[in-house]
């Protein structure tokens, strides 16, 4: 019997930051060391990417996470939200997949656990939020004296602005096609509109739950948020805010870009219609004249005359002409 294939073992990347108790410099510890740090009151940021089922029970067993928000962490078609489990605030948030050759709107959901004392984050692919943050934190070990909130705050404050770089793309995109509509004639702008108003959709599904699970932040009560990161999150509600009325304009303009689209195909064929029938109406007198003449009878006024064909042509062209001129005259043309 063949060989079954081997199963190519999935395995977690951890990060780990360390502001042990008496210390000002930022340290890197190892997953062993977590439950002694803890012991210790050290504050930590633990982010996993790709978490495993093992990784869910360590999680279980070294922080006492409740089994439901666990169970949230190994998927990633889970609403934003954010609920409290006794001491801990667990939080949901879509963030924008940047990932090379991934579609931006399947979004990766950023798992983050808040207490006093430590943030774990999970995230099923990487983010490019989480890996600003990490450098910023080499950068700024400071942040972690400001509190673990502080660092929450700045992983939604991340996260949250990686929409605005999608809203700048699609501000781009919507230029184009504004350019196309009016500009051109490529027949692929229909398709192009669709596909932005599809992702005003998927942006919508997804920073709606966003807003609401920020603005309770903000004005709710929470034992994990001192009072001074509540009024640095109302500037993350104001670009929630601001990324969804954009969401709603760019809806807007591309109902009003598909109007316009159409409107612009209906003007192109009474273009159409209007030559043709001007074509039609040119011609009907001189289907009218040559008609005549080409009836099967031996007398007929001017048929044996000796240039009577160029007379019949010199009159034709110039009723062709006196047509045209009525036309233009009236504006018809």
């Amino acid at each position: 019997m063949p060989e079954a294939p081997e199963v190519e073992e999935i395995t977690s990347v951890w990060t780990c930051f360390v502001l042990r108790s008496g210390d000002k410099k930022l340290s890197h510890a190892e997953r062993e060391e977590v439950p002694q740090l803890l012991a210790d009151g050290a504050r930590m940021w633990i982010d996993i990417e790709a978490p495993t089922e093992a990784d869910t029970e360590w999680l279980a067993d070294t922080f006492g996470f409740h089994d439901l928000s666990l169970i949230d962490v190994l998927n990633d078609d889970v609403r934003p939200k954010q609920e409290s489990y006794d001491d801990v605030l667990f939080t949901v948030l879509g963030a924008v997949n940047l990932n090379p050759g991934e579609d931006a709107l399947k979004t990766i959901n950023l798992n983050i656990f808040l207490t006093a004392d430590y943030v774990v984050s999970t995230h099923s692919k990487p983010l490019k939020t989480t890996r600003r943050v990490s450098q910023a934190l080499k950068r700024r070990g400071a942040w972690l004296t400001l509190g673990t909130d502080h660092l929450y705050y700045r992983l939604l404050d991340g996260v949250v602005n990686r929409y605005l770089d999608i809203l700048d793309e699609m501000e781009d995109h919507f230029d184009e096609i504004e350019h196309k509509v009016f500009k051109t004639d490529d027949r692929s702008v229909q398709e192009s509109i669709f596909r932005e108003k599809r992702r005003c959709a998927y942006l919508k599904r997804s920073i709606g739950p966003t807003r609401d699970a920020v603005r309770e932040l903000v004005y709710g009560s929470f034992a994990q948020i001192k009072p001074e990161t509540q009024t640095l999150l109302r500037d993350v509600l104001d670009h929630v805010m601001r990324i969804s009325d954009g969401i709603e304009s760019y809806r807007e303009l591309a109902g009003g870009l598909m109007d316009s689209y159409m409107s612009q195909i209906s003007n192109r064929m009474n273009e159409v219609m209007k030559l043709m029938s001007i074509i039609a109406t040119v011609m009907l007198p001189l289907s009218f004249l040559t008609g005549i003449f080409g009836m099967n009878f031996d007398v007929i006024p001017g048929i044996h005359f000796e240039h009577g064909f160029w007379v019949l042509c010199i009159f034709m062209i110039g009723l062709i002409g006196m047509l045209l001129w009525y036309f233009r005259r009236s504006r018809i043309l």
